[in-house]
């Protein structure tokens, strides 16, 4: 089931293939810090107080913007109950607020680079 407009397939499109392109990106960047946090925690390393932060920042500010980006990538249908780009756009917005937004995360981690710095 693909969606079609002006009789080609719509993820022919450059301009959406360069917005996935972003999308995948983001994707990646938080996937290699959360690799960063996981090994700092594994081994106990000292970076574990940079490497937290950077992941949370990088996992929310792609998982926030995947969702926006798939609501508008899918056109009107995307906030419909056809398909779950809306519930994705929710649980984003509500796990930023309950964990704390990407600024939140942002200033603890140029907090503990600061703090790092002056040592």
């Amino acid at each position: 089931m693909g969606r079609y407009a002006f009789g080609r397939p719509i993820a022919s499109f450059q301009a959406l293939k360069h917005r996935m392109a972003d999308i995948y990106v983001a994707i990646e960047l938080a996937k290699s810090n959360c690799f960063w946090g996981a090994w700092a925690l594994a081994g106990n390393e000292p970076d574990l107080a940079l490497a937290a932060p950077a992941a949370r920042v990088a996992a929310t500010q792609a998982f926030e913007r995947r969702p926006s980006e798939m609501v508008q990538m899918h056109g009107g249908v995307g906030f419909t109950w056809e398909y779950d780009c809306h519930l994705f756009y929710r649980r984003s917005k509500h796990l930023a607020v309950a964990l704390g937004t990407p600024a939140h995360w942002r200033e603890k981690l140029v907090q503990r680079l600061a703090a790092k710095q002056a040592a």
